[in-house]
């Protein structure tokens, strides 16, 4: 029994020579060591957690670390730098091989798509002139008869006189639809390539070599020339 005390004797003594603050045993009994107060251990890590900083913080934020990090970021980099070289060689090789025949196709390419819209630009027009060549055969038959002096019947009168508006007007329209233009203007100069000369004839007003009057209107789609302008050319003052 004595030796039991003396064990517990030494034991709560070296318990109260290494426990933390806070912490004292209470007497001895039959039981073990109970602590009087709330234990408050001060573990080193929660010492330095505490503080503001753990082990993990500490350890990614040494120089150490970082320049390791840095280290192998530049790895990284010069990899992809490297492969990107590879990549561009590779293209350079590709394109020193099929470039020439690529850029001959390409422009082989962009010759047939305006070939094509020339050929069908051309059949448009030329469409387009035939229609109006045929319209142009009946308008001059109507604007000659108009052109005739002559005392009518009240029936001819009405239909001279719808033909002067509504049915002029319905072809006006009709051409302009067809993109015609008309070569009718007075006081041009004369050009060969839309005018046709019946006669000169002396003018005061016009400059020689202009039109001083049309006898029959001429009439264009785009470039194409349908018909030219018979006109009659100034000699200009005599």
């Amino acid at each position: 029994m004595m030796k039991v005390c003396k064990l517990l004797a030494t034991t709560a003594a070296m318990a109260s020579a290494y426990a933390p603050t806070g912490w004292r045993p209470s007497r001895v009994s039959r039981g073990a060591l109970r602590p009087t107060a709330p234990v408050h251990v001060r573990l080193p890590w929660r010492h330095k957690a505490e503080a503001g900083g753990g082990d993990n913080d500490d350890i990614t934020n040494s120089p150490v670390f970082l320049a390791k990090k840095l280290e192998v970021l530049e790895k990284e980099l010069g990899t992809i730098d490297d492969d990107i070289a590879a990549v561009e060689a590779q293209r350079a090789d590709a394109w020193a091989e099929w470039g020439g025949q690529i850029e001959g196709m390409k422009k082989e390419f962009d010759a047939v798509k305006k070939r094509t819209q020339d050929a069908r630009k051309m059949a448009e027009t030329v469409e387009r002139v035939a229609v109006l060549d045929q319209l142009l055969g009946v308008t001059d038959n109507f604007d000659r008869a108009l052109a005739v002096p002559r005392d009518d019947a009240p029936g001819v009168a009405a239909i001279a006189a719808r033909y002067a508006t509504d049915v002029a007007s319905a072809l006006a329209g009709a051409f302009e639809e067809l993109g015609a233009v008309k070569i009718d203007e007075v006081g041009a100069a004369f050009d060969p390539a839309i005018h046709e000369a019946c006669m000169t004839a002396p003018d005061d007003e016009i400059p020689a070599d202009h039109v001083q009057k049309v006898f029959q209107y001429g009439m264009k789609v785009g470039d194409r020339l349908i018909r030219p302008a018979t006109v009659v050319v100034s000699e200009g003052p005599m």
